[in-house]
């Protein structure tokens, strides 16, 4: 078998994301057919690329001289590309600008990014807040933007910006592994009335709006909420000294174990957000089909999400 550039590609996206599954996702092909046309490449090369195992997927030392060599060819390929689009319409994605708050998806949002527009400069600015955000996609001097709202305490869309929700999920609860809780399936909310709350940096004024009013709901004022830095929670909590509200995709930890609330009482969505006449409107979906790919495969890996999902299946819309 002659190798191609599409090959090379393959083997340098499986490098770049760590996963076979997760390099599915961005080249947009099944995982039994990445497997399998990394398996023919190897037989072509004569050896294997890949250390596979639990964790993913590490390059062997066959793997890292292939990559080297790959990933040149590819960027000159690219290079190429790029050169002749531009002559041909005149067209500049020399640079692409992306935005975020943190959270799970930043990072498949700069590598879809960038195996989707490889002529492209792909950065990123990490924003303080959402609002930081919105208003540097507002005034064009971002491409791309990856926010967090919470259903019912949204943020206004400015004029001239386009918007796709990528995923809708739970806010779940952290706690220790020891807290008399942890061994429930579900926890009602209003059985964490007395306890102490880590809001982490606590800087998401609308997260702490649902939060009270959720409490509210449930018949109580969370009267002990401690803002710290979101750098010592897991610590705090491993060690029994709170809970904290967490998002549906954060992994447990040693001593801290993920819950879901009862009832479902607070939400938060993943929305992806361009300027409607922007350089790359006309990417922004298939970019935003690739993350919502990577979210889907990178939740079966989260045994309390995944559960719940499953008992939400046949409810959700």
């Amino acid at each position: 078998m002659d190798l191609d550039i599409r090959h090379l590609r393959l083997v340098a996206a499986i490098a770049e994301v760590g996963s076979i599954t997760r390099a599915s996702a961005v080249l947009g092909l099944t995982q039994p057919a990445v497997t399998a046309q990394l398996q023919r490449i190897e037989r072509a090369l004569g050896g294997v690329l890949f250390a596979r195992d639990g964790s993913g997927a590490k390059p062997t030392a066959l793997g890292r001289m292939v990559l080297g060599h790959a990933q040149g060819i590819v960027a000159l390929h690219d290079d190429l590309l790029r050169d002749v689009r531009r002559h041909d319409t005149g067209a500049d994605l020399s640079a692409v600008r992306l935005g975020a708050t943190a959270g799970p998806m930043v990072a498949g949002l700069v590598t879809v990014s960038r195996q989707l527009l490889p002529e492209a400069d792909v950065s990123l600015n990490v924003c303080d807040s959402d609002e930081e955000l919105i208003e540097l996609l507002a005034e064009s001097r971002l491409e791309l933007g990856l926010t967090v709202d919470y259903p019912g305490y949204e943020l206004p869309i400015p004029d001239g910006l386009s918007e796709t929700v990528l995923v809708v999920e739970p806010v779940f609860v952290l706690l220790s592994k020891d807290h008399p809780l942890a061994a429930e399936s579900e926890i009602p909310l209003a059985a964490l009335a007395g306890e102490q709350w880590f809001p982490g940096d606590g800087k998401d004024i609308r997260m702490r709006s649902q939060f009270r009013d959720a409490c509210r709901r449930a018949g109580f004022a969370p009267r002990r909420v401690q803002r710290t830095n979101a750098s010592v929670v897991f610590s705090l909590i491993s060690q029994g000294h709170g809970v904290s509200l967490c998002r549906a995709t954060t992994a447990e930890r040693e001593n801290v174990v993920v819950r879901p609330l009862a009832g479902d009482p607070m939400w938060a969505r993943q929305r992806l957000l361009w300027p409607t006449n922007g350089a790359i409107a006309d990417q922004a979906p298939h970019i935003a089909d690739a993350l919502t790919s990577i979210y889907e495969s990178e939740t079966t890996s989260l045994p309390t999400y995944a559960a719940w999902r499953r008992s939400r299946a046949q409810v959700l819309p």
